[in-house]
């Protein structure tokens, strides 16, 4: 199961149940209309707010906007990821 945490226009922000499985960073997937982890991009929520891999389905514009909302909303999406992550996702 991969939720959507958060919704901003276009953009979906969801979290990839092998990452809360494997890995011990934080981080959350972005893109238009569907969850499409070959083509969103992924977005390292700690220990700062980067790209782990810009995917393909944003613009170059989309992903500055999906940065922005992240920075915005990263406590938020820090507080569900490491619900989620405690669920033994």
């Amino acid at each position: 199961m991969t939720p959507k945490v958060l919704r901003a226009g276009a953009l979906i922000f969801w979290f990839h149940s092998y990452d809360a499985r494997h890995e011990h960073r934080a981080s959350v997937h972005v893109g238009k209309g569907s969850q499409d982890d070959f083509n969103d991009a992924k977005i390292w929520l700690e220990p700062q707010v980067e790209v782990a891999r810009p995917g393909r389905s944003l613009r170059p514009h989309e992903l500055r906007q999906a940065l922005r909302i992240i920075e915005e909303h990263r406590e938020y999406l820090l507080e569900q990821w490491y619900a989620y992550k405690g669920r033994g996702s």
